[in-house]
């Protein structure tokens, strides 16, 4: 939960004890019994706050690389000697930081200096062969400028992407981006990204565009979809488990049952099978809109589909 950082929309600031590195190394025995019984390849992305800030975490990090995980970071700009020392384990999967927008605004969300920063970072990645992601949470506030940001990061990051703002947390005081106006950024944004290799397609919501002109679906926000308490959960260092992390959505306590016994539990499943709205969706395998964003409309995540969506049944 540590962070350097104190961005303005924030999903969890609260403060919660780290994770004993033993309470840790049992978790990632856990995830591969899981893996093993379900024949499925596990990967571990280490987030925060900033994970490298987790004063066991190179231990952590080789861990989960001795168990064959994949291994990737989600976390803020860092120094090339934190680098080398990840690279001396092994290179991880990704390496994902944030930007908000064009300098001002985004040194406005994540404080002074962090744009330029972030810059200069990405070409660090660069020259040790990192493959580097930059998300953008989308607010009503920086949707103008997601455009030019793509194409000012174009040729210096490998994949560029957005998600809609949950309004969680610290989140909820930023507007979320007019519903009305949803669907025109997203034509925009999908047009621009035929002439730029570097930005993803990340939204569930570009199916329905595809699905109008008669495209191949993608996969979405996590490869099949909305991939909550399905091919991700989201563990907090006090032992909970979540089925998105981006909002508040618990399944169960890793010190209290094993992953299989939490991914198997009612509760997951109630989150795996997503909205009753979206139930009889003929795009919900590559769908199922965004949960997180319904909960911070106030939504019934279970019943009531993402507010966003414009498909016409």
């Amino acid at each position: 939960q540590v962070c350097d950082l104190h961005c303005k929309h924030c999903y969890d600031r609260s403060d919660r004890a780290p994770l004993p590195l033993a309470s840790g190394l049992a978790v990632l025995d856990d995830l591969l019994a899981f893996c093993q019984s379900r024949h499925v390849r596990g990967q571990v992305s280490f987030s925060g706050g900033n994970p490298l800030l987790y004063p066991h975490f190179l231990e952590l990090y080789q861990a989960a690389v001795d168990r064959g995980f994949g291994v990737a970071i989600l976390g803020n700009a860092t120094t090339k000697e934190h680098l080398l020392s990840l690279l001396a384990i092994r290179k991880p999967v990704f390496y994902q930081v944030s930007l908000e927008g064009l300098a001002e605004h985004n040194d406005f969300i994540r404080g002074k200096g962090y744009f330029a920063r972030v810059l200069k970072f990405l070409e660090l990645l660069r020259e040790l062969d990192i493959y580097s992601m930059v998300m953008l949470t989308l607010t009503r506030g920086n949707m103008a400028q997601v455009l030019p940001l793509a194409e000012l990061l174009r040729d210096r990051v490998d994949l560029f992407v957005f998600n809609r703002l949950a309004m969680v947390g610290e989140g909820s005081l930023l507007e979320s981006v007019p519903v009305a106006e949803y669907r025109g950024f997203l034509e925009r944004y999908a047009a621009a990204a035929q002439k730029n290799p570097d930005m993803g397609l990340k939204d569930n919501l570009f199916n329905l565009l595809r699905a109008e002109k008669g495209e191949p679906l993608l996969g979405g926000c996590a490869g099949f979809g909305c991939g909550a308490a399905f091919n991700f959960v989201s563990l907090l260092p006090d032992g909970e488990v979540h089925a998105c992390r981006k909002f508040p959505s618990l399944i169960g306590n890793i010190f209290r049952q094993s992953l299989a016994e939490i991914y198997d539990a009612p509760a997951a499943r109630k989150y795996r099978a997503g909205c009753q709205a979206c139930r009889d969706c003929r795009l919900r395998p590559a769908c199922g809109g965004c949960l997180a964003v319904s909960h911070g409309f106030g939504l019934d995540v279970f019943t009531q589909r993402d507010p966003y969506c414009f498909l016409v049944s």
